[in-house]
């Protein structure tokens, strides 16, 4: 197989042909990462104006296929910790750093979360990572006070595990307008209580001009006053502009914020006692 080295502009899901697992190389994990996606019809309950998703659509992720999931993990993992992927596909010491639920849609609106879970513990025992990598779950938070999703992020609980929660703005306008989804103060706040009584939680937040203006102080302000609410138990902050083009009708109307200007925003977000990285 001839494949260009797997950089971090490049997160094609179907680069290597699989269905439900793929690999890529995350600035956020700082390394390899290896991907679950359970929405492989590109379903989402938001739709947010810079998914990177083609053909994104409203809606819940299909049935999976466990058995096929399984075995495409399966095969992943040989490759990663038994043969020469990572020396083949991967810049020089990049280093093998988590399984993430991630890929086209939100991961956690599957009726069968669960059982992938089961199928995870399984092979990360089977492979004795569960000391050497991190498991994390990618989310917008709105299922974290699914009881099937607590109960099912409480069989990690021995594990190496985060969650990384969406939150870019908090104000409604700002939430409708981004994220594209009515969303309240108070069902936010709902959602992150309930991730951060569950597990280590980190805080995600993507930010980014539209229409050529930089998010608003007022939002900013917000966005400050509510985390302080929580700074003594989120875990951190990742920020960070467009990675890659979005795949949605507005993409034109987005431009990449620079180092400098994430820089200045993070200043003003350091008032708060939680870590932050940078992500350029």
């Amino acid at each position: 197989m001839s494949i260009d080295i797997l950089t971090t502009t490049n997160h094609d899901r179907n680069i290597f042909q699989g269905k439900y697992i793929y690999p890529v190389v995350s600035r956020r994990a700082g390394g390899l990462s290896l991907g679950i996606n359970l929405n492989t019809n590109n379903a989402c309950n938001w739709q947010c104006i810079y998914c990177e998703v083609p053909n994104l659509v409203r809606g819940k992720p299909e049935p999976i296929d466990l058995k096929e999931l399984e075995n495409e993990l399966d095969y992943w993992l040989d490759q990663i910790v038994n043969k020469s992927f990572l020396s083949q596909y991967t810049k020089s010491k990049t280093e093998f750093k988590d399984i993430a639920f991630s890929g086209n849609g939100e991961p956690t609106a599957s009726k069968q979360f669960k059982d992938v879970i089961d199928i995870l513990i399984k092979k990360i025992n089977e492979y004795k990572l569960d000391k050497k990598i991190m498991i994390r779950l990618i989310t917008n938070g709105s299922y974290m006070t699914n009881p099937a999703i607590q109960k099912s992020l409480s069989l990690i609980s021995n594990f190496n595990r985060e969650v990384w929660f969406k939150i870019d703005h908090v104000n409604e306008d700002d939430v409708k307008t981004i994220n594209q989804v009515n969303l309240s103060l108070a069902t936010i706040k709902k959602n992150l209580e309930a991730a951060l009584n569950n597990s280590p939680t980190v805080i995600q937040t993507c930010l980014f001009k539209l229409n050529e203006k930089l998010p608003s102080l007022e939002s900013l302000d917000a966005y400050i006053n509510f985390l302080k609410l929580y700074e003594n138990k989120i875990k951190g902050i990742h920020l960070y502009s467009l990675a890659r083009l979005s795949e949605q009708p507005s993409k034109n109307e987005l431009t990449r914020l620079t180092k400098s200007e994430l820089e200045v925003i993070a200043s003003k977000i350091k008032v708060l006692n939680i870590p932050i990285q940078i992500f350029s």
